[in-house]
């Protein structure tokens, strides 16, 4: 816990971008946790700045450790540093222990049922509060749109449902955009979905994705002619592309043909989405990736 004696800027050596690096929270996670909850005590630069010291990143790191095993960041913003180490130690000794984003995921999912749309935009904004954008991308929001097409397959959904949780969604994700903003040197990569291609998830979540991993992102969206992806690939000075494709048609093929002689010959050019294979031959034939699904394309962002 911290102490009540101010820290001194002498303890303090890591910015915002360097503490997020080091936790994988997010900066807007990080404030939070300190502002609302005491969890940590940044000093101060002569300027403002705030200053973050190793003991700062230790207590950061136990506490998204404590958070992903079940425990709540008031309850466990207010533990010492020994009873943190305590609590992250049994949960991981513990067999069976909750899994915390499924839980996050069936409250989410019940409210939908229950057209709860209070309910279920509280679930969602209570966990963008504890859970950095990367880890609520791949194990909150992809899993649930999942189960949406799922319950929607069984009728257990009806479109409505599915309007609704698709209106939450897409909101929560738009606004986590803006907490990514990139580095100086950052690559530029543009993704979009080809013309009659109207399923915006699966490009949305991969730009997410790219926005955490520190990549320049221009969010296109869906429906683009072929023309205006290739103009705005050259505008942005872009070398790579990714493409979503959630359909499989002659006339997204003959889209994907028109880009292939329109895009700059440097372009590197993903291809992912539910249908992506059925297009292997051409996207092979033309030089291009195949992104097998999202944890795929996170690896090539690393990289």
């Amino acid at each position: 816990m911290a102490t009540d004696e101010e820290p001194t800027i002498a303890e303090g050596k890591y910015r915002i971008g360097v503490v997020t690096r080091l936790t994988g929270l997010s900066a807007d996670v990080v404030r939070v946790w300190e502002r609302r909850y005491g969890a940590i005590r940044p000093a101060r630069s002569g300027g403002g700045t705030r200053l973050y010291s190793d003991a700062d990143i230790a207590r950061l790191r136990k506490l998204r450790q404590a958070v992903d095993k079940g425990h709540g960041i008031g309850q466990a913003a207010r533990l010492a540093d020994a009873e943190l180490d305590e609590i992250v130690s049994d949960a991981e000794q513990t067999a069976g222990a909750p899994d915390v984003y499924a839980t996050v995921r069936e409250r989410f999912l019940d409210a939908i049922q229950k057209m709860d749309v209070v309910a279920a935009d509280l679930e969602l904004s209570r966990a963008a509060t504890l859970f950095p954008a990367h880890t609520l991308t791949m194990n909150i929001v992809a899993p649930i749109l999942d189960e949406i097409g799922a319950r929607w397959a069984h009728q257990e959904f009806g479109v409505a449902h599915e309007h609704v949780a698709s209106g939450l969604l897409r909101n929560l994700l738009s606004s986590l955009f803006r907490l990514y903003p990139p580095s100086g040197h950052a690559e530029t990569i543009v993704f979009a979905t080809p013309s009659s291609e109207r399923h915006e998830f699966g490009v949305l979540l991969a730009a997410l994705l790219a926005a955490t991993r520190g990549w320049r992102v221009v969010y296109l969206g869906v429906d683009l002619p072929s023309p205006d992806i290739a103009f705005a690939v050259r505008l942005a000075g872009a070398r790579f592309l990714a493409l979503s494709v959630a359909t499989h048609s002659p006339q997204i093929e003959e889209e994907l043909e028109s880009l292939s002689g329109l895009l700059p010959d440097s372009t590197r050019v993903w291809v992912g989405g539910a249908e992506a294979v059925k297009y292997r031959q051409f996207i092979e034939r033309a030089g291009w990736s195949l992104v097998r699904d999202l944890e795929h394309l996170d690896d090539r962002l690393r990289r």
